[in-house]
């Protein structure tokens, strides 16, 4: 009876591990998201562009991440999240407060952020489709 009862559990378990899991797919996002946000709000802009952003921005993020070597983080706020767990495509809105020395000036840019759940060496992540934005 133990043995048929643990086989099932095993069997269940093989089987949701090869679909994909609209809570898995949820939970890793707002990790992959919160991680970014936590890399930019540092100025680790070069890691976040390497860790997150898909192949086909990575150069122009790297660029930007490269552009802003200038630049004071004084807030990162995310204001608003839409993830579609169907299509696998989620959208940050996020507000950026910064300045550029030698003014003291705060500015405060928005972000929108378009993000991708794309299949990466036999699993899944997710992965930013837009750049850093360009702080003027």
């Amino acid at each position: 009876m133990h043995i048929q009862r643990a086989a099932s559990f095993l069997l269940l378990a093989v089987l949701l591990a090869g679909c994909r899991n609209p809570y898995l797919v949820a939970q890793r996002f707002e990790d992959s998201s919160r991680k970014y946000g936590q890399m930019v709000r540092w100025h680790e802009y070069e890691k976040a562009c390497d860790t997150f952003a898909a192949p086909s921005i990575r150069e122009d993020c790297l660029m930007r991440a490269r552009a802003a070597e200038g630049v004071s983080m004084a807030d990162y706020r995310v204001k608003g999240t839409e993830v579609d767990r169907e299509k696998g495509t989620a959208t940050v809105r996020a507000e950026i407060d910064y300045y550029i020395l030698p003014s003291a000036r705060l500015k405060t840019i928005e972000d929108l952020q378009q993000w991708r759940y794309e299949p990466v060496e036999g699993s899944e992540v997710w992965r930013i489709v837009t750049p850093l934005p360009a702080f003027r």
